[in-house]
């Protein structure tokens, strides 16, 4: 729109969304690089409530209804009871009265329908200039309606609420029957009451080629078709902007019809409009709010003394470097005015510890050490030579990001407590504005184009990521010809562009002023939030752009968190031990167990990229798994930057640097580039950047999808070595390292936070298994793998798993004392061998959130006495109660049969619980057991047992289903997952099981790799392009897989270079064949880009 008005040679163009200012910031950015200006407004949604003066008409001259070829009727009457009213903000007092008719419209209609009555918009007119609207404000619908006398109190009811100098009534021309008429009627309404009338255009899209497209937008928002839109649809493609000269021909018979009044002239009033509104967003004015404070003491003063008992704790014999240090750190705070802004962080972290909420931290923060000696992150970044200036330095002039972790299901409680601290008004979340793909953008335009949901799914479906034109294979391959083309070319044109909002992950701002004063509050589809219109490139355009600087704060969660507070309580609970985040010491065994790739289950070190990497890495401290932490990121990895480290660190790559002078900056990494400082300081070192240009690589670099960004970032910066006096070849492997991070890495002082938590969960894993798997598996989901994954490979690790019981088992999985016994090798494993995971009923799939109030209080009473008893109790449905019986959860339950005493068989007790979920709960329980029939049922073999559990618990504690198809797979001469190691290098090799994660990432240029679980453990396997592209639907659509292909061995890794795959469908012992085979799996794998 902007680059379309200057190029028309217009001077101002107004936005006036429906009922948002989400567009403002980008738009007026974009104004100001083209030296448009840009006018801030809304069109917003009034409730016309019935509205009649006490004298009809009094001081109004009568006009005919019959003019208008329409009865009279009461004013306000309308089809959908709203009607809309543009507005302008002609100054700052008039913005925030814009935002606060928004936040008065969402609290009376809802986050769906806002509207404001019109007493809220008379007492919000201050600085306003009123447009009476298109066809559907209530002046148009009430002049088409019911006629001009009718239309005139409509207007004079404007004119009383904005005043006569600050209502005009706006007049359309869309080349539409009836366009001359009613501007003639409006002009004669305005003449009458010395109103100025404006011409406007009400343009939606900047040129006629995209009128198609607006069409297909606004079917998707009203959900239908293009065929069924109706009146939905503008009536042709003149809604386009248009030159001066064009409107002033278009309008030609209403600027004669004015006269010499030149407030009637509606072209010339747009141009006094344009002068009036002076207001942009320069004139926002944001104050972060102050911290409490003790009596006396200053923001920097209170800063310095928390900081000081800090040392004494966390740096007992402080160094002069540690003093040094922290007087630098001060000294940046006070200069940039930062001690309140910590101090309120400060008061966030303390409250949630207070509440036993652990919090942790990422970003750059964990480089400051003032943050360190005030308890708010573990890491010391003294020790490990973080930079304090990727955080915080004087040349950014802005506040920095401090990002922080809470558990997963306790995070609400801290954004809860800000909400109430600082108060409703004062507090809201960020959005997230979410884009349209190719896949979405097909999906949607399809179902306007008439396809069924189901193809329209099946087409963005086929949609391959990694095809350099995923849109235009669909042209080429779809049957459907012509309509592919169109599909084809709408798609297109959506990608890119805003879908939908939904909340930030976490980003949330507080102010010390009502924040109606710089943006509207919008209620948010989660209870209890708030939300702001804006995203956080929004926000950091308001700081660039026009200096207005809203602080955003991140408040993540992280589901490993949760994972490690619920073990911690596991352990205090066991053994008394309080186990903290701060100080927390490694157990040194667990490098071992880094080094063997055994990492299912912990944090940033369990994917299949880092089962590769650790054991040519082999990890000895911090720093290494730091390292570990960061090489596997799309940045780095762009440019295989791990695979160099690795090879140089163990002396089979010569370390080289670009450049002499960058030794100092690339000698950790052995001279590759892996961490944002890095290019920080190669920006800064060789192409001569100054501090606050290096910034901008910042920016690119923490900027979502900054490919383009990044770009040219770069090729300014290879221009600037070469002036320097490096040669291209340098310039280009510089530059050529540097670009990847548009694909996101890691500063290091992120890294580090992350790499701690990785050997706190490996610590407690390795000494108390049961109490670590227990808290993993009540936080599910999380992680790379699925639940029965994790319990596999508890039982690898000697944890012993006991099946649900509707008498043993909580709603959670819990411990549960037993028998010591060995458990491997003779021996037990782990420090809690007297223990066992018992699984929850939660773990049950078919029963359900919603089952967990009944089943706790039908149990609180006392267990079940039978299985009479707890079906009167809980009250389950037949489903929920053969869900329970077919997993075995109500074996040695009484059955009420004499002759069987209880339940031993699970099919005859799945028939049983659905017979007497058959009488309802209208018998007693001793009755309804004497009236059931019990027919002879053969007992459930094991393998069904397998497969009843796998297909209801998606786990079978103590055993696997990939053992009882092994028979199939020795006769196809496959190997087991733990005997793949041992065979030779390039060996061809055939291995099977289940498929429980497949991963296609962007950086790996369309390389598919798998990992696999047998009974032994998983192994990994990659499929190249090529034989990805032949065996796509074999790889894609089965859960149980043979694959074959030559043995890669390298370091420790063990992968299977996928040549050929089949499905895992064999006669099983049972006689079971493919199509019951296929019911095993209860599970899916985690597919992940």
């Amino acid at each position: 729109m902007v680059e379309e008005a200057s190029r028309l040679g217009l001077r101002a163009l107004a936005i006036t969304d429906h009922d948002t200012l989400s567009g403002i910031v980008r738009f007026g950015a974009a104004a100001e690089t083209a030296g448009l200006q840009a006018i801030t407004g809304i069109e917003l949604t009034i409730g016309n409530g019935p509205y009649s003066p006490t004298q009809p008409g009094q001081g109004l001259e009568a006009i005919s209804a019959t003019e208008w070829g329409r009865s009279t009727a009461p004013v306000g009457d309308t089809d959908q009871g709203t009607s809309h009213l543009t507005l302008l903000a002609e100054t700052l007092t008039g913005y925030r009265n814009l935002c606060t008719l928004l936040t008065e419209a969402y609290q009376c209609g809802g986050r769906d329908t806002p509207w404001v009555p019109f007493e809220t918009l008379a007492s919000h007119a201050t600085g306003l200039i009123a447009l009476s609207g298109c066809p559907q404000g209530e002046l148009g619908q009430t002049l088409a309606r019911h006629g001009p006398e009718a239309g005139m109190m409509v207007a004079a009811r404007y004119r009383e609420a904005f005043g006569k100098e600050n209502y005009f009534i706006e007049l359309h021309r869309h080349g539409l029957p009836g366009d001359g008429a009613r501007n003639a009627g409006l002009q004669e309404v305005a003449t009458r009451l010395g109103l100025g009338c404006v011409a406007t255009q009400n343009a939606h899209y900047h040129d006629a080629s995209r009128a198609q497209l607006h069409h297909v937008v606004t079917c998707i928002r009203h959900g239908t078709t293009l065929a069924d839109a109706g009146a939905h649809l503008r009536a042709n493609d003149e809604y386009r902007l248009k030159s001066g000269a064009e409107m002033a021909h278009l309008f030609r018979d209403e600027c004669t019809r004015a006269g010499s009044d030149p407030r009637r002239d509606p072209v010339r009033t747009t141009l006094d409009i344009a002068e009036r509104c002076t207001f942009t967003l320069h004139d926002l004015v944001y104050e972060f709010p102050k911290p409490r404070l003790p009596n006396g003491e200053s923001a920097l003063s209170f800063l310095t003394r928390l900081v000081e008992a800090g040392k004494t704790v966390f740096y007992p014999d402080a160094t002069a470097e540690v003093d040094a240090r922290l007087r630098h750190e001060l000294e940046i705070a006070d200069q940039l005015g930062l001690s309140g802004y910590l101090l309120v962080f400060k008061e966030i972290v303390d409250w949630s510890q207070s509440q036993g909420i652990l919090v942790s931290m990422r970003g750059s923060a964990p480089a400051s050490a003032m943050l360190y000696c005030m308890g708010l992150c573990p890491i010391d970044p003294l020790e490990h030579n973080l930079l304090f200036e990727r955080f915080c330095s004087p040349e950014r002039r802005e506040y920095p990001d401090i990002d922080l972790d809470f558990p997963h299901e306790r995070r609400e409680e801290v954004i809860q407590h800000i909400y109430t601290k600082y108060g409703r008004d004062y507090a809201a979340m960020v959005c997230e504005v979410n884009t349209y793909r190719a896949r979405s953008a097909v999906r949607d335009v399809a179902k306007v184009l008439g396809l069924s949901a189901t193809r329209a799914q099946r087409l963005a479906d086929a949609l391959d990521r990694h095809d350099d034109d995923p849109l235009g294979r669909l042209a080429r391959e779809d049957v459907h010809g012509r309509l592919a083309e169109i599909l084809v070319d709408l798609s297109r044109q959506l990608v890119d562009s805003p879908r939908h909002h939904s909340i930030h992950v976490g980003g949330m701002v507080i102010s010390a002023e009502p924040l109606a004063m710089v943006t509207p509050i919008v209620p948010a589809r989660m209870t209890g939030r708030t939300v702001l219109p804006w995203d956080k490139d929004d926000l950091t355009i308001l700081a660039e752009v026009f200096d207005v600087h809203l602080i955003k704060m991140d408040l993540l969660s992280l589901g490993m968190l949760s994972a490690i507070g619920r073990c911690f309580d596991h352990v205090a609970s066991l053994t008394g031990e309080r186990l903290e985040l701060h100080g927390f010491r490694y157990d040194p065994r667990v490098y071992d167990q880094l080094c063997e790739a055994d990492t299912v289950g912990l944090f940033q070190v369990e994917s299949r990229a880092q089962q590769s990497f650790l054991p040519r890495w082999r990890p000895r401290n911090l720093a290494d798994v730091a390292i570990s932490v960061g090489a596997i990121r799309p940045g780095p990895g762009a440019a295989r930057a791990g695979e160099h480290i690795v090879r140089r660190r163990w002396g089979r790559e010569p370390v080289t640097y670009p450049a002499r002078e960058l030794i100092p900056a690339l000698r950790e990494t052995y001279g590759v580039l892996l961490w944002q400082e890095q290019c920080i300081q190669v920006a800064v070192i060789a192409a001569g950047y100054t501090p606050g240009e290096a910034d901008q690589l910042r920016r690119a670099m923490s900027h979502k999808r900054s490919t383009e960004q990044m770009e040219a970032v770069c090729e300014e910066m290879v221009t600037r070595m070469i002036d320097r006096g490096y040669d291209n070849e340098t310039a280009e492997s510089i530059r050529a390292m540097v670009v990847g991070f548009a694909g996101y890495g890691f500063p290091r002082a992120h890294a580090y936070p992350f790499a701690h938590l990785a050997l706190i969960s490996a610590t407690p894993r390795l000494r108390y298994p049961e109490a670590y798997y227990t808290a993993l598996l009540n936080c599910q989901p999380m992680g790379f793998y699925a639940p029965h994954t994790l319990l596999w490979d508890a039982h690898r690790h000697g944890v012993r798993v006991l099946p649900v019981h509707v008498n043993h088992s909580a709603w959670p999985s819990t411990l549960e004392p037993i028998l010591s016994e060995p458990v491997a090798n003779g021996e037990p494993v782990g420090a809690m061998h007297h223990i066992a995971i018992r699984l929850g009923l939660q773990e049950v799939h078919g029963l359900g959130p919603a089952a967990r109030e009944a089943f706790e209080e039908a149990r609180a009473t006392g267990p079940f006495t039978s299985i009479a008893d707890l079906v009167a109790r809980t009250r389950f449905d037949r489903e929920r109660l053969e869900c329970l019986a077919e997993v075995g959860a109500l074996i040695g339950l009484p059955t009420g049969d004499t002759t069987t005493g209880s339940s031993t068989d699970r099919r005859a007790t799945a028939w049983l619980t659905g017979e007497l979920a058959g009488f309802g709960q209208g018998h007693l329980p001793g009755l309804a057991d004497q009236l059931v029939t019990r027919p002879a049922l053969a007992p459930m073999t094991d393998w069904e047992e397998v497969q009843a559990e796998y297909r209801t618990l998606g786990y079978a504690p103590g055993r696997h289903a990939i053992a009882y198809l092994r028979p199939s797979l020795v006769a196809q001469r496959a190997f087991t997952a733990d005997s793949l190691g041992k065979q030779r290098h390039g060996r061809l090799v055939r291995a099977g099981g289940l498929v429980i994660c497949r991963q296609r990432p962007e950086t790996a240029g369309g390389v598919l790799f798998l990992t696999v679980e047998d009974e032994t453990g998983l192994f990994n396997a990659i499929v190249q392009p090529p034989v990805y592209e032949r065996l796509r639907r074999v790889l894609r659509g089965e859960g149980l897989l043979v694959l074959e292909g030559p043995l890669q061995l390298n370091d420790g890794t063990v992968h299977i270079m996928v040549r050929k795959a089949w499905p895992l469908h064999p006669e099983t012992p049972t006689g079971t064949t493919r199509s019951h085979t296929g019911e095993l799996v209860g599970v899916r794998s985690h597919d992940f880009r």
